[in-house]
């Protein structure tokens, strides 16, 4: 039986072990804040930072806390009659929950470093979906320092209660007790919580220069308060709220049904899509052979992706609507019409890719109307090597279809996804990095090893190419260049800390957004097309060569390439923004959110902007800014209640 003073001791104990926990927490998520910036606007939002930070930090603990307390409740085992298991219950309760907690955020704070966000719904989804892991390309060296990681974080916990204990036995060591200041520090959090959200609110509601707010995106899941109507109605003046992109209601889409006379010779479709290809690796030294074709065909050198992933990339793609309307689609499982049109046409379909349909769930969204029979992956090899083989088979496919009837075929390859995969025969840049360990991964081996890793890319888009250049061939040996068209894109783009950060899904940075594009239309000149063009473009230019009778404003919300039409605008989505460019401005917009957090404004290409610069362009993007945001919701009706 635990005696009283025994408990006491122990209760000190762990009272000490979530200070040093707390103190562990605030130094790993210290490298989040942007200290630079709070003191750039002054000493108020320095303090308004640091006791956001100091009080969210005590907030992360609560749920260690809350199961230490319940282990450590003596009815819970007293109702088990194990009371000497109080301590023990407790302590072991202490250690996995401190050790989960620690751990957790220094991974989301290795994320934020690496990508710019924290977990987030997106990365969850990532998690839990099949496939969602294997995208990520991790290596075995890269499962294996996870294993370390975790491991070393709870054997460090474990060691520092043993130590604590072992201190516990020597009062003279521990006259502080720290349980006196229990109370006290409850007050003073509480507090410091309040004062956070009350500054918050003011600052929204009243306050003129709202930059401090900005500031809460280094302090992982902060939630705004906002009490706007509260200050109306004490008589204040409240200054006008900015809108945010947002999207509600029942998909509608298309606006009319499709209707099409079908033609008298139709066309084949060979659709490639490239994971992560930069627009500026279209070129002769690194791939020699997409280039030639390039000149053959219309190339559009200002392209945008509809987004910074492959789940907006390739949607925006297929259906010409902003990324925004992703969620609806995966609700109704609606597939793109593009696909329907082509399956009402009686077309010979078989459709491949080298990371998986689960993942993102296109076979629940553009492409559900497809047999999963027709739906093909590769689970085994590297990228590189699933690519060949996907390659291989859809020329099988095609050359083994009914020459009576036309085709559609799809191609994902895999090669220029991180790591970056490609054979010893693709190597065209020296030396690059022969592995990438996200486990041990940090911001300063990054920055030193950029430009190893950015070589080992260019030799995986050397890869691409070459695969690329098989298909090709193929098609103009047998001579189907003449009744088939050709769209050769990437989802998206790849960024190699030229706006801050590697990889893709994070900014709408140009490196993350853009790509090359490439059409084969039989018997169209060749030609450059120098205007700004988006993802969102490829249904309204290739479905009125289905026969599709419907003006594009029916299905989306893009322009026909091969028009003199010029775009006002561009959208881009990820999972939580749109994004507004044009040929002056790009704006980030949070969606269905309140408040500034997550508003950036920059130059048409990433340029940085000062404070004012970037108000006065907002102000003017104003009408612009209501076009999108009515764009954004032109496929939806009210929810019925």
């Amino acid at each position: 039986m635990t005696s009283p003073q025994q408990a006491s001791s122990a209760r000190t104990t762990l009272v000490w072990y979530f200070a040093f926990t707390y103190l562990a927490l605030c130094w790993i998520n210290y490298a989040n804040l942007d200290i630079a910036s709070a003191r750039a606007i002054g000493a108020g939002a320095v303090f308004f930072l640091l006791n956001a930070y100091a009080s969210y930090n005590a907030m992360y603990l609560f749920p260690a806390l809350l199961l230490t307390w319940l282990a450590g409740r003596p009815g819970i085992w007293k109702a088990l009659r194990a009371p000497t298991f109080i301590g023990a219950a407790a302590q072991t309760a202490a250690v996995a929950s401190g050790a989960l907690t620690t751990l957790f955020f220094y991974a989301n704070n290795q994320l934020h470093a690496l990508y710019g966000m924290f977990v987030n719904g997106f990365v969850v989804n990532l998690v839990v979906t099949p496939g969602g892991l294997e995208s990520l390309g991790g290596s075995a060296a890269s499962s294996l320092g996870f294993v370390v990681v975790g491991a070393a974080f709870l054997v460090g916990h474990a060691a520092l209660l043993f130590m604590l204990n072992w201190i516990s036995r020597h009062p003279a060591a521990m006259r502080l007790n720290i349980r006196r200041l229990a109370w006290p520090l409850a007050g003073v959090f509480f507090l410091s919580t309040l004062g956070d959200r009350a500054a918050y609110a003011y600052t929204n509601a009243l306050s003129q220069d709202t930059d401090m707010l900005v500031l809460t995106q280094g302090v992982p899941y902060y939630v705004s308060l906002t009490a706007r109507h509260f200050f109306t109605r004490l008589g204040f003046k409240v200054a006008p709220e900015e809108k945010v992109a947002s999207i509600h209601g029942q998909l509608r889409y298309p606006a009319q049904p499709i209707t099409f006379d079908k033609p008298a010779k139709p066309y084949n479709i060979v659709w490639l899509v490239s994971e992560s290809w930069r627009a500026d690796t279209l070129n002769p030294d690194i791939m020699p052979n997409t280039a030639a074709f390039a000149g053959q065909a219309q190339t559009f050198r200002l392209h945008y992706s509809g987004g910074n992933g492959t789940r907006v990339g390739v949607f925006t793609m297929m259906t010409g609507v902003p990324g925004s309307y992703w969620p609806a689609f995966y609700e109704s499982h609606r597939s793109a019409p593009l696909i329907d049109a082509l399956r009402q046409q009686g077309y010979q379909m078989s459709l491949y890719t080298s990371a998986k349909f689960s993942y993102p769930e296109f076979d629940q969204t553009i492409f559900s109307s497809v047999p999963k029979e027709d739906l093909h992956w590769v689970e085994t090899g590297e990228g590189w090597q699933r690519d060949r083989k996907n390659v291989g088979d859809m020329l099988d496919f095609i050359d083994k279809r009914d020459p009576a009837k036309p085709f559609f075929t799809f191609m994902f390859f895999e090669s220029p996804h991180a790591r970056y995969y490609f054979p010893p025969e693709s190597v065209i840049r020296r030396p690059y990095r022969d592995d990438i360990n996200y486990a041990t991964l940090d911001r300063s081996e990054l920055r030193k090893d950029m430009g190893l890793i950015k070589n080992r890319y260019l030799n995986a888009v050397h890869h691409l190419d070459s695969q690329f250049a098989r298909v090709f061939d193929y098609l103009e040996a047998h001579n189907l260049l003449e009744n088939t068209i050709v769209v050769a894109l990437g989802d998206h783009g790849e960024e190699f800390l030229e706006q801050g950060y590697w990889g893709h899904n994070s900014t709408f940075s140009d490196p993350q957004t853009r790509t090359p594009l490439i059409v084969w239309i039989p018997g169209m000149k060749p030609a450059v097309h120098d205007k700004l063009t988006s993802h969102l473009d490829l249904p309204p230019t290739i479905m009125p060569l289905l026969g599709v009778k419907n003006p594009a404003s029916d299905y989306s919300t893009g322009i026909d390439l091969m028009s003199t039409e010029q775009h006002e605008y561009i959208t881009l989505s990820d999972w939580s923004h749109i994004g507004y460019k044009d040929n002056v401005v790009k704006i980030t917009l949070p969606m269905n959110a309140q408040g500034v957090v997550g508003k950036k404004v920059v130059g048409p290409h990433d340029e940085v902007l000062t404070a004012r610069q970037a108000k006065t362009l907002f102000k003017e993007e104003q009408s612009h800014l209501v076009k999108l945001m009515q764009e954004i919701g032109r496929f939806t009706r009210p929810a019925r209640n």
